[in-house]
């Protein structure tokens, strides 16, 4: 029941975000379209960037972990898919600030990433690895934003830019996605409620 009622939440915020602007959707609208209540509502999330949170995370989540993801090249062109496969998500661009799709973006392959070279690894990261980590990861959500809107980049497939992106990343980054990986990422989602 609860995983229901929370996928209940998340269906209601994407028709509303299909009829209008994010800004125009209110916790009110969601807790009316989902038919349930405020105390529901916030058992889940804390507000409607939450919401917008947890929907794209399944989204995502469900891409990496059903395509058959072998090298960071393959996960890099699946977000790439994913994200143009979703046109819902253009909107949530002119979101700004802690709570936008953009932060969202760069939280979500910020963590996954980090996950990634640990697992890889079989350690944890340093604090210079981190920040490699995170700063690669604040640019590809601007160029998932761009890439998204079209505004640039319109003539690559997701796989030449999956390759090109590859080429800029330095060799010990380059790890590839075995199966104890796959796993955690498999983890990763069942404990947000993907699978």
């Amino acid at each position: 029941m609860t995983r229901w009622t929370r996928e209940r939440i998340i269906h209601a915020f994407s028709e509303l975000v299909a009829e209008r602007s994010y800004d125009e959707v209110s916790v009110e609208m969601i807790l009316r379209r989902a038919e349930v209540s405020k105390t529901t509502f916030y058992r889940y999330f804390c507000d409607k960037a939450a919401v917008m949170d947890a929907r794209f995370q399944m989204l995502y989540d469900e891409a990496v972990i059903s395509n058959d993801c072998r090298s960071l090249q393959d996960l890099f062109a699946t977000l790439l898919k994913q994200a143009r496969m979703h046109p819902d998500q253009y909107a949530m661009f002119s979101t700004s600030g802690y709570n936008s799709y953009r932060e969202f973006i760069y939280r979500y392959t910020y963590s996954i990433g980090k996950e990634i070279m640990e697992s890889a690894w079989h350690r944890q990261v340093t604090d210079i690895e981190d920040f490699h980590i995170a700063y690669f990861c604040a640019g590809g959500s601007k160029i998932l934003q761009e890439w998204c809107e079209g505004k640039r980049f319109t003539h690559m497939t997701e796989e030449e830019a999956a390759r090109e992106i590859c080429t800029m990343i330095h060799q010990p980054y380059l790890v590839g996605l075995d199966k104890t990986v796959i796993e955690h990422l498999k983890a990763r989602a069942r404990e947000n409620g993907t699978k």
